[in-house]
């Protein structure tokens, strides 16, 4: 019985639950409210209060407790014959230890990187209050040049990663992996969702990747919930925006002056009428086109879990009233990540996305580019009071803005699901299925009153995109004897993806407000249907091996297969390597252990491919509708010729870097060479006129990108109550053309050249000189240097040169030949452009264009700083480029003088040339456009410096005390004021020096543009 008692006495101690208390300080000795407190391998969790106090009851004395909160190193702590545990937790402050996704199941951490990544993390994002990914992503990492188009508020922007891998329009932008899924952008995606950016800017990093990788990959890596209570997220944020550069347009004055010397003396321009209101207006457009842009974006979010599942989801709602009259978007995205461990082995995951749009979309050309092009005496209105159209052959642009219907309604849905299955405990298999759908209706209705026109016309437009994916991977990881590493990804992958679209135009509404195919007469020519689709099939593997984390090497293999191409040519196989060296753990190095943690040199080589051309271009397809003949609609051979043996567009990539940290953690230094060569590049090449046909995909030949980045990050400064941490990175880009087929140069568009040897973006335009002031100006050597006439008299009226006293070169009297330019072989005078004769043959005709300029920047950088004390913190971020041109297409067709109905400049209207002497680098207005003055596509006179240095974002916030949010049942809370495009150094004249372009081939072109804003805002981020 004593026996029996002892035991059942030790079985009841032995299962008794134990209560431990405790409290969580940081390394400062203060309380951490909200760490996560759980018991390992069990259900049982819990979270510190206000004052970093928690209590948990544990199963028994030898159970582990973990704390863990984010930015903080977690810990663990076994519970043993305690019943207080108090526990410090300290910052993590090695980003050596950070984890970085390299893509299908696979995670390093950064001190293991051997390829070229760069990652921007939730903290960074949180820092920019960005709207879209553009606004998360520019300025902060080496190589990659963002180009953000934020007065829009449908647009977006464009990002290219080290330079233009392809020239071809469809396939210059990175591909996009969220939560790994391969999608065609990431503009459904809010960036409160996203946990991380990845960017794999070398091609060994993006060939598991293959097709589409050559451009550079962005993986996107959106929030997950973690064990433990629900947390609440709420964040509001109010936006006012204002033109952010108001440009000088012409008054009334002005423009009836340059009537008048446009049509040679006084009194033409017109005389002012007080009693005709058409005569005496005097509009400024942009005051009356623009206001102040108002913006307010909600952000919800949820997330939270127990042992088993987790689960995140947001919510985000923006209602952008823009800067230009009726000029809007409304958009809902959304985002549910659920996890669920079936068992130790099996775990499902889920994903689901969805977003909404809708909006009225301006016409720029009709509304912001008629600031420039409308008189400004012009009324607004007409004599009824109803807006006025076309006014002498210029539309009204705030009655475009007012009544011109341009609304979208489009909406996506994307599901993924996932299953991860662990064969045993180095081995696993991940199978993912995804499918989206992207619905795009627009609907445009013009009444005819704005187009003076006899009826109004609605056209529309339904878009529909479908895409699936699938996905089977397996991946390895094994530890050998403590130092040697070996992982390992092998899978398959296929995806199809198809594009449904139907227009309509109909004409004589019946009604401007009701737009269907029944209110009015529907026009066949422009109605009907298309489809189009496409698909990929790969075969992937990537294996590395570490030794102790000091020698690392890795390879890749990825067999992709296209639809695009032809039978002969469907297939690719791209190839990788690259390894690094940790020199820091060799014995030599050690001396330099008191302030160098880690230094690593890191070298890769590889291709990847590229089959952006679009679809059956190796076939000559068969169009139905759209040709007529007697009214019957009939079928014939499109126009684009099919190339059959067109194939894989490939990118190979050397890279090589160094990775420094210093200081224990506190400094951290990148530099990197990178060699990139795209060879078979795809491009839509023009055929002559005479075999029917006007295009044909080819091969055409081989570009080169070359560049160095550096990347310095470092925390100058940390105290108890003060820090300050910087972020900078500077990139010097080189692209130039090293092969073209059968070595022929050509044009892009009418102004930059592609040539071998030559740079991608050099205009090839005619060098503007200025004006000759006289007759008698136009004088050269035989060897083509101008001469300078002296004691020149001109008439009383100025009209002509009576005498002069010879010229002289160089300041000395010349008595030698004298040469003179002409155009068309009429001789230049007085008034007349003077264009740079190339080979000076006195002649100025084609033959005399010269390089002038380029449009891509020499380089460009980000600048970030980040200040915090107690609890205010600022941060800031300046971004700029440097070396670029920009063609001011907007100035050279105001500046055309071939109508008096068009405006030009008011610099060009007041001073232009108009009698013998004046000095001016405008030519004779009344002499139009007859003697060659003008060439208004390719003048150098309109390329204007494109650098520019920005401060494009900054933040004051002030975080409450958490004892003071406790006691208003918040976890946290943040209030902030921010800017957006605070300021902008820059010579160029125009809105802005930075837009988006569609062709890589024809970058600096500015024919008119959504002009940027100056925001200013608060917000309010709550945590329950």
């Amino acid at each position: 019985m004593v026996i029996i008692g002892f035991l059942l006495t030790g079985s009841a101690a032995f299962g008794q639950t134990i209560n431990i208390t405790g409290t969580v300080k940081d390394g400062g000795g203060g309380a951490i409210p909200g760490v996560g407190v759980r018991v390992k391998n069990a259900k049982v969790s819990t979270q510190t209060d206000a004052n970093g106090k928690y209590s948990i009851t544990v199963p028994d004395a030898n159970s582990t407790l973990l704390f863990s909160y984010i930015g903080l190193v977690s810990q663990e702590a076994v519970v043993g014959n305690k019943k207080v545990i108090d526990i410090t937790l300290k910052e993590d402050e090695s980003a050596l230890d950070e984890v970085v996704v390299t893509g299908y199941g696979e995670k390093v951490k950064k001190r293991d990187l051997t390829g070229s990544i760069s990652s921007v993390t939730a903290k960074d994002i949180a820092e920019r209050q960005p709207l879209t990914l553009f606004d998360a992503l520019q300025g902060q990492a080496s190589g990659v040049l963002v180009t953000n188009d934020n007065g829009d508020p449908a647009g977006q922007g464009t990002i290219q990663i080290r330079g233009a891998s392809s020239i071809n329009a469809s396939g210059t932008g990175p591909l996009y992996v969220i939560d790994g899924i391969i999608s065609e952008n990431g503009n459904y995606i809010n960036p409160s969702d996203i946990e991380s950016f990845e960017i794999l800017k070398d091609v060994a990093s993006a060939a598991i990747y293959g097709a589409r990788g050559a451009n550079g990959v962005i993986i996107i890596t959106t929030k997950r919930g973690k064990e433990g209570k629900p947390l609440i997220g709420v964040q509001y944020t109010y936006n006012r925006g204002e033109l952010a550069n108001k440009i000088r347009t012409i008054s009334a004055d002005e423009l009836r002056f340059y009537r008048m010397i446009r049509g040679g003396g006084a009194g033409i321009g017109g005389n002012v009428d007080s009693i005709n209101p058409y005569l005496n207006a005097d509009n400024d457009y942009q005051e009356l086109l623009f206001r102040t842009s108002e913006k307010h974006t909600v952000n919800l979010s949820l997330s939270g879990g127990s042992k088993g599942i987790t689960y995140y989801g947001g919510l985000n709602y923006v209602d952008n009233q823009a800067i230009a009259l009726n000029s809007w978007i409304k958009r809902i995205q959304s985002k549910l990540n659920v996890e669920y461990a079936i068992s130790d082995k099996l775990t499902i995951s889920n994903n689901l996305a969805f977003a909404y749009q809708t909006g009225n979309i301006l016409n720029i050309q009709n509304t912001a580019r008629q600031i420039f092009e409308r008189n400004p005496w012009t009324s607004l209105y007409r004599p009824d009071g109803t807006l006025a159209g076309f006014t002498e052959s210029k539309r009204n642009p705030v009655a475009f803005a007012l009544l011109d219907k341009n609304i979208d309604n489009d909406y996506l849905a994307q599901f993924n699901t996932q299953a991860k299955y662990k064969i045993y405990k180095d081995l696993s298999i991940t199978t993912m299925f995804n499918a989206q759908l992207d619905n795009q209706n627009s609907r445009n209705v013009t009444p005819a009153i704005i187009n003076n026109a006899a009826f109004s016309t609605g056209t529309g437009s339904a878009e529909r995109k479908v895409y699936w994916e699938s996905q089977t991977y397996m991946n390895y990881n094994k530890t050998f004897s403590k130092d040697h590493t070996v992982t390992g990804v092998a899978g398959f992958t296929a995806d199809r993806r198809r594009r449904d679209e139907y227009r309509i135009r109909v004409e004589e509404l019946l009604s401007d407000d009701i737009f269907t195919s029944n209110v009015g007469i529907i026009d066949p020519t422009n109605t009907g249907t298309f489809a189009t689709a496409n698909s990929n099939v790969s075969l992937l593997a990537r294996g590395s091996y570490s030794y102790k984390g000091r020698y690392i090497v890795q390879g890749t293999i990825r067999r992709d297969g296209s639809s695009r191409f032809g039978e002969n040519n469907k297939w690719g196989n791209f190839i990788s390597m690259s390894a690094a060296w940790r020199f820091s753990d060799e014995k030599f190095m050690d001396w330099s252990k008191s302030f160098l943690d880690d230094a690593k040199l890191r070298y890769s080589y590889g291709s990847a491919g590229n089959d952006a051309i679009g679809d059956y271009q190796s076939y000559t397809t068969i169009n139905f509708g759209g040709n007529y003949y007697n009214g019957l609609s009939g079928a014939a051979e499109n126009v684009v010729l099919g190339n059959s043996l067109i194939q894989w567009e490939t990118a190979t990539s050397a890279n090589y870097g160094i990775d420094l940290t210093m200081i224990k953690g506190r400094l951290t230094f990148t530099a990197e060479y990178y060699n990139k060569t795209t060879k078979d590049l795809l491009y839509q090449s023009e055929l002559a006129k005479e075999t029917g046909k006007t295009q044909v995909a080819v091969n055409l030949g081989t570009i080169e990108n070359t560049g160095l980045e550096f990347t310095v990050v470092g925390t100058p400064i940390k105290t108890e109550k003060f820090g300050w941490d910087v972020n900078a990175n500077i990139t010097f880009p080189k692209a130039r053309v090293k092969k073209l087929a059968d070595g022929t140069a050509f044009l892009s568009g009418n102004k930059w050249l592609i040539q071998e040897g030559g740079k991608i973006g050099d205009f090839f335009i005619f060098k503007n000189l200025g004006v000759y002031q006289y007759d008698v100006s136009n004088a050269y050597t035989p060897e083509g240097k101008r001469l300078t006439p002296i004691n020149v008299v001109v008439s009383e009226d100025g009209s002509t040169v009576t005498s002069f006293g010879g010229y002289t070169l160089d300041g000395q009297p010349y008595t030698g030949t004298v040469k003179s330019k002409y155009y068309n072989n009429v001789k230049l005078q007085g008034g007349d452009t003077e264009w740079f004769d190339a080979n000076n043959d006195g002649n100025i005709d084609d033959n005399d264009k010269i390089i002038a300029g380029n449009g891509l920047p020499t380089y460009y950088f980000g600048l970030s700083n980040t200040f915090r004390y107690k609890r205010f913190s600022l941060s800031f971020l300046f971004n700029g480029q440097f070396g670029n041109k920009i063609y001011n297409r907007v100035a050279a067709d105001q500046n055309r003088f071939n109508s008096t109905y068009s405006p030009p400049t008011p610099d060009a209207a007041l001073t232009s040339w108009y009698k013998q002497g004046d000095v001016t680098k405008y030519p004779m207005a009344s002499r139009k456009d007859t003697r060659g003055n003008m060439r208004y596509e390719q003048n150098s006179l309109y390329l204007e410096d494109g650098a520019f240095i920005r401060l494009s974002s900054a933040r004051l916030a002030f975080t409450l005390d958490p004892k003071i949010a406790a006691k208003a049942k918040m976890k946290s809370a943040t209030v902030y004021v921010f800017g957006q495009n605070l300021l902008t150094w820059t010579n160029y004249s125009l809105f802005d020096p930075e837009f988006s372009t569609s062709n890589q081939l024809q970058p600096g072109n500015d024919s008119g543009r959504y002009p940027k804003i100056r925001e200013f805002g608060l917000g309010v981020n709550l945590t329950f």
